[in-house]
């Protein structure tokens, strides 16, 4: 780790597509921050709706140096990377625009690039449990935070590639180092860049003290597409990086004995997530027997029977 003691530029970078009733979430919370010394930037990627138009009308928001850059849809690496070529800062620090980051969550990046400029922060992204309004949305709620307790003390040192774009961040030397985010990718990039970095050896640090809420309540059918998604991303970067992901294989779905096989298919059939999302008599049963079955529900119609209609 290396010692820098002397105060670092900062860019927070922020990428939104049509996302008008996210973005002043977020920009709100920057503006509560802490630690204020930091430019923003918001790359607008080819929206539809009227996101241009409002953040016109908030001004700077309250931020110290605030602009957005509007171009033509790319995707979500191309977003990014967007953002990081305009960013004046040492440091960038990537949020999506559905996030709340915690007013001290800049200024704990900053601390921690401070000691260890040659290294990647990631941070913590659960749900809030007070805006969360479903029985399922407290468990996936939960399932964030089950995912993270253990990582600790923190900064916790990651043994194996993980990285969200949705809150961490990355000195800009690091950044070209990696040559950003893959242009080619518009799902998963932020796995391939971690992969990337491990073979580098560049460390990932996580910190589960540096919050930036998720406002992202999702229904059981929705976080179900959002896996079918991502795992087609994981076979398209297996494709196209074939020797890397042999390196690094932890979506690869594990094979079904006879046993799984049967509880997976009863659990694989849409009338499940018709139950969960529009009248959940599972609520009644206590935790550990609904939440299992949600377990069930999604790692059967996202993994083994992903080509189920829902």
């Amino acid at each position: 780790m290396q010692k820098n003691e002397c105060t670092m530029t900062i860019s927070v970078i922020i990428p939104t597509y049509n996302g008008v009733q996210k973005l002043p979430n977020i920009l709100e919370a920057l503006a509560k921050q802490t630690y204020q010394d930091f430019e923003t930037i918001v790359v607008v990627d080819g929206s539809t709706d009227n996101t241009i138009e409002i953040l016109e009308k908030g001004k700077n928001w309250g931020l110290k140096d605030f602009k957005f850059i509007n171009q033509k849809n790319g995707g979500r690496a191309k977003v990014r990377n967007t953002g990081a070529t305009h960013a004046q800062g040492q440091l960038l620090i990537f949020f999506d625009d559905d996030m709340r980051p915690q007013p001290n969550s800049i200024l704990l990046h900053q601390k921690y690039h401070s000691k260890c400029s040659d290294t990647i922060l990631v941070g913590n992204v659960p749900e809030d449990f007070s805006k969360i309004q479903t029985d399922f949305q407290y468990y996936k709620g939960s399932l964030s935070r089950n995912w993270v307790k253990n990582l600790i003390p923190s900064p916790f040192l990651l043994q194996k590639p993980f990285l969200t774009a949705a809150n961490f961040s990355i000195p800009t030397h690091i950044f070209k180092k990696l040559e950003g985010f893959d242009d080619k990718l518009t799902d998963a990039e932020d796995f391939d860049m971690a992969m990337r970095a491990f073979e580098l050896k560049i460390p990932i640090y996580f910190d589960i003290d540096n919050i930036a809420w998720h406002d992202d309540f999702v229904s059981c059918k929705k976080y179900i597409q959002r896996l079918r998604q991502y795992n087609q991303s994981h076979i398209y970067l297996t494709n196209l990086k074939p020797d890397l992901l042999a390196k690094y294989p932890m979506y690869i779905p594990a094979k079904l004995n006879f046993t799984k096989k049967i509880v997976y298919s009863f659990f694989g059939n849409k009338f499940w997530v018709n139950i969960i999302d529009n009248f959940n008599f599972l609520k009644i049963f206590p935790k550990f027997i609904k939440y299992r079955i949600y377990d069930y529900v999604i790692t059967s119609l996202s993994k083994y029977y992903s080509k189920c209609d829902l």
